[in-house]
């Protein structure tokens, strides 16, 4: 349900055909999973994977890897479902996480904490891969910190451009 604040009295009259009805949940914070041999993972769902910020949660409940499962059908055969893919790759170096991703139609594979990809699937074929996953249980500085020294540097810069800009005016 779009702007829920302002149409949430609408859901009560939404249909229930089955499945979901209504708006889907969200969380508070993100979960992660652990299997019965204690490893921990990172169940992310399609584009949750761009936002590092909110990887890093994971990475601080002590997510060893990242899942991600995706629908890229809606890019279509355009360059988005490709950068959805190389999002994963950036997130696997900042994080230093291996990731296993599954896209129903775009590139299914898995990424090393390096952000080497192995094994992608070409666009919109069927494909069953394996792999072996390295999990990693440290904390990078921007797992840890987050993007700080993004903001600072932000911040830092805003000064040099008012000074560049009136240092500019004034010499006209």
């Amino acid at each position: 349900m779009p702007y829920p604040k302002i149409f949430g009295f609408l859901e009560k009259l939404s249909i229930d055909m089955g499945g979901t009805a209504g708006s889907l949940g969200i969380q508070d914070e993100p979960t992660v999973f652990t299997t019965k041999d204690k490893m921990i993972i990172a169940p992310v769902i399609c584009y949750e994977s761009i936002y590092g910020g909110y990887l890093a949660k994971y990475v601080r409940k002590g997510a060893q890897w990242i899942a991600i499962i995706t629908n890229d059908g809606w890019w279509g055969n355009t360059p988005g479902y490709r950068q959805h893919f190389n999002y994963a790759r950036l997130q696997a170096v900042s994080l230093r996480r291996s990731i296993g991703r599954s896209a129903n139609t775009g590139i299914s594979g898995f990424i090393n904490q390096r952000g080497d990809a192995f094994q992608q699937t070409p666009y919109w074929h069927d494909a069953v891969v394996r792999q072996t996953i390295n999990k990693n249980d440290k904390l990078t500085f921007f797992a840890q910190y987050g993007d700080y020294p993004g903001l600072i540097a932000s911040i830092l810069v805003l000064p040099v451009i008012v000074i560049t800009f009136f240092g500019k005016r004034k010499n006209q």
